[in-house]
């Protein structure tokens, strides 16, 4: 009898992600191995929704530059020497002004200077590729 229990228990374990119940994430069912050599399904009944709204979960950093002309404040956080004030005031001075010609412009928004525009060189874009 243990081993037929065993036997559909290990059925179940490498089965049960092609016939996931609804209130399951495919991602989040672990199969585990408890002392007894049982496999045991573990299925969390609450999902966790993931913000899908950020594009920077679609773009690598180190693989494309970001365009500081369509960028929001998140982006633009995630790039060196930029906090929360100073992605503001690139927001704030691409409204008022318009897109940005080149990168160097940046240096005429209020508390950005040559040198945090040379450590974003490589980084930003004033294009999309």
């Amino acid at each position: 009898m243990l081993k037929k229990i065993t036997r559909l228990a290990l059925y179940v374990a490498v089965t049960a992600p092609l016939f996931i119940l609804p209130q399951a994430n495919a991602e989040q069912v672990k199969t585990l191995s408890n002392i007894n050599n049982e496999h045991v399904l573990i299925t969390p009944t609450e999902t966790t929704a993931f913000d899908l709204s950020h594009s920077s979960i679609s773009r690598d950093a180190s693989l494309m530059p970001l365009n500081i002309n369509t960028a929001n404040e998140l982006e633009l956080t995630a790039l060196p020497g930029i906090g929360k004030y100073k992605a503001v005031q690139i927001i704030q001075w691409r409204e008022r002004n318009g897109e940005f010609r080149t990168i160097t412009d940046l240096v005429r928004v209020n508390g950005i200077g040559k040198v945090t525009v040379t450590k974003l060189v490589g980084k930003i874009s004033v294009t999309d590729l």
